[in-house]
């Protein structure tokens, strides 16, 4: 059984299936999120724990001699969390790059979507014509469907009846027709 024949069982379109994805892709997403949060609120926990004082093993060798031997498993030594060990204007400098980059960047796809916004305005008007058309020839006689197209695309009645040989009188009347159905 093939996917259309499922939706079709199902009661479904494409459109529905499409909707429905991408319904399940943001609960995806959201539980994703929710596990990262979680997440990163246990490191914060844990950051804040002391961790025990590491074992410190006596390595003194009579034969080596060393009166102050290095331990084995030393504490890594912590750097003080003040506000001088770190370059201020570094952070802030890259805070700034990093703005101005995504400042730059909203403003390109600012003008992407504007773009594509036009190029669907354009597509739509064209869709809309030849829908139009396709109304237009499906509601005439096979005889006058050619002049109901040159009507549609805006040539005079003398034309039309020049064109596709009918009476002066009947190219009006598909011209008057024209203009009613793209009202």
């Amino acid at each position: 059984m093939n996917f259309d024949a499922w939706l079709a069982s199902a009661g479904l379109g494409w459109r529905e299936a499409v909707v429905g994805l991408i319904a399940l892709l943001g609960l995806y997403i959201l539980i994703v999120m929710l596990r990262l949060k979680r997440l990163g609120r246990r490191k914060g926990e844990e950051g804040a724990k002391v961790p025990p004082a590491a074992p410190q093993l006596d390595t003194t060798d009579a034969e080596a001699g060393d009166e102050h031997p290095e331990p084995i498993y030393a504490r890594p030594e912590e750097k003080p969390s003040f506000a001088w060990n770190e370059p201020p204007a570094a952070k802030v400098f890259a805070e700034e790059q990093y703005f101005k980059a995504v400042e730059v960047e909203l403003g390109q796809l600012r003008e992407e979507v504007a773009v594509l916004r036009h190029e669907f305005a354009k597509l739509r008007e064209e869709m809309r014509g030849q829908v139009g058309q396709i109304k237009a020839s499906q509601n005439m006689s096979p005889l006058y469907s050619d002049a109901m197209q040159m009507a549609m695309l805006g040539h005079d009645a003398e034309t039309i009846a020049e064109r596709c040989g009918i009476a002066r009188a009947e190219a009006d009347l598909v011209v008057a027709l024209a203009r009613n159905q793209g009202e």
